[in-house]
């Protein structure tokens, strides 16, 4: 089973939980579209990611990517469980895409994200 769970979706901010159960893990794909608030429109949604936990099983490993529907683009690497957060700098390269976790197990993942733009 996947999920994900929208912690907060305020006008200018949004953080979500992201889980898989299935030992064999999954793909779940994170759409910017779904992070909008009730009084917001969406048009042209440029999301930075702030911050970043996680936490797999031994050996195994989550995949964060930007999706454009057919490729990802920029991705990290996880194992472990740990978390970051972008200090004095965001990584804002394909910012307007969607977000794809994969992982090879279980996992979690909790992410803090910006909305920089494209929400009216």
């Amino acid at each position: 089973m996947a999920s994900i769970h929208y912690l907060k979706r305020s006008t200018t901010e949004a953080v979500v939980k992201i889980y898989v159960t299935e030992s064999a893990g999954a793909t779940v794909d994170l759409f910017l579209a779904d992070l909008v608030h009730p009084s917001q429109s969406v048009n042209g949604a440029v999301v930075t990611i702030k911050e970043i936990f996680w936490g797999c099983k031994p050996n195994k490993h989550i995949d964060i990517s930007r999706w454009d529907g057919a490729t990802p683009h920029g991705h990290y690497y996880f194992v472990n469980s740990g978390s970051h957060e972008y200090k004095g700098f965001v990584d804002n390269v394909y910012s307007n895409r969607d977000i794809r976790i994969v992982g090879d197990g279980p996992f979690h993942v909790i992410m803090k994200l910006t909305k920089e733009s494209g929400y009216d």
